[in-house]
């Protein structure tokens, strides 16, 4: 069995690196396309064309792995049913879990990959293109004012009734810092306005209160004070994408927006896409073999076909499933993220109990 194990192994790599370097060159020229119909590339430096195609090239890679495992899975299976020796091995009382065992590890491996992926590489890339994009007009206009803007500053959760953009600096009305300077109170800082420029933030009018369970602990009035927190403005008006964030300033977002009472679902369904992505790999590597092996007598292309409807149906739950179901105030974020990985897993079980 270790032999078939690392022939199954070989039969994957080809058809894993085609199926996903096909697709991510498909999106690059897509991108490239889509450039050169919005503006004269003639105006626009080609170093940054190409960079910002390659900096947006992590994000394919996230969404394409899971179609390379799927497309692998199912040409290594169909293969092996074609050419009767899954017939044989059946025959010889080897279970199909058995056969399918190297493709689900290596499906592991993918889903490691791509977890690494989006948890070390994608931030920093998308952020990269993001201001690339910025420089040749790709994002065009952002807002110059935007109302109820939450940030992080330092060990503030700070929450701004109306921010107004003039370059790189910014005006702020109605100012709410909130920490928690003990387990069991918090701090409410309060400021009628604010200013930034140049990473210092200066607030006017402003009132400090600690509140301990009920009662109130500590009031007081406070002079003009500083915080010194560089950041990008533009982010207060077109706030980071899940690709921009890693776990850590997902889970940040989230426990701040909690403290001021903001409705966290984006970021939570965000944080969860971190890891049912990746878990797509895995997932294909299992159930991709399964359908193979049910159609594989129908010929040689029905295995590709198979791993494109596979594909295609899961993208189109995901989408559903995090861009519409997660706007419902009863799907909580982590099913949104997770429910096509849960029903595709669930086909693919009844599929494998049937086989067996």
């Amino acid at each position: 069995m270790k032999k078939l194990d690392i022939y199954i192994v070989r039969e994957l790599i080809v058809p894993f690196l085609i199926g996903t370097l096909s697709v991510v060159l498909m999106f690059q020229a897509n991108t490239y396309i889509a450039l050169a119909k919005m503006y004269n590339l003639e105006n626009i430096p080609t170093k940054a064309v190409f960079q910002f195609i390659l900096d947006q090239t992590p994000t394919y890679l996230n969404m394409t792995l899971p179609v390379g495992m799927s497309l692998a899975a199912s040409l290594a299976i169909s293969r092996l049913a074609r050419e009767s020796e899954l017939t044989a091995m059946r025959a010889a009382g080897t279970k199909i879990l058995r056969v399918i065992l190297p493709i689900v590890v290596f499906g592991c491996f993918v889903a490691i990959g791509n977890f690494y992926l989006v948890e070390k590489v994608l931030p920093n890339a998308t952020k990269a293109a993001n201001r690339i994009g910025m420089e040749i007009g790709i994002l065009g206009l952002q807002p110059n004012m935007k109302t109820n803007a939450i940030i992080n500053l330092r060990q503030y959760a700070a929450s701004f009734g109306l921010v107004e953009r003039n370059g790189d600096d910014l005006s702020i009305k109605k100012v709410l810092l909130v920490e928690q300077p003990e387990s069991d109170s918090t701090a409410f800082t309060t400021a009628k306005s604010a200013t930034y420029h140049n990473g210092i933030w200066t607030f006017h009018d402003a009132y400090y209160r600690v509140v301990k369970g009920m009662e109130l602990q500590v009031f007081r009035a406070l002079s003009d004070f500083t915080i010194n927190e560089k950041i990008v403005p533009g982010d207060m008006f077109s706030p980071p994408q899940g690709e921009e964030m890693t776990i850590g300033e997902l889970q940040d977002s989230i426990t701040a927006g909690k403290k001021v009472g903001s409705n966290t679902k984006r970021y939570e369904v965000m944080l969860h896409e971190k890891f049912s992505v990746p878990a797509a790999c895995i997932l294909f590597a299992l159930i991709g073999p399964v359908f193979a092996i049910y159609f594989a007598r129908s010929g040689g292309f029905v295995g590709v076909l198979l791993s494109i409807i596979l594909v295609l149906l899961y993208y189109n739950a995901f989408v559903i499933s995090t861009e519409i179901l997660s706007k419902i105030p009863q799907v909580p974020g982590w099913l949104a993220a997770w429910l096509p990985n849960l029903i595709f897993a669930v086909i693919g079980v009844f599929a494998i109990r049937r086989l067996e």
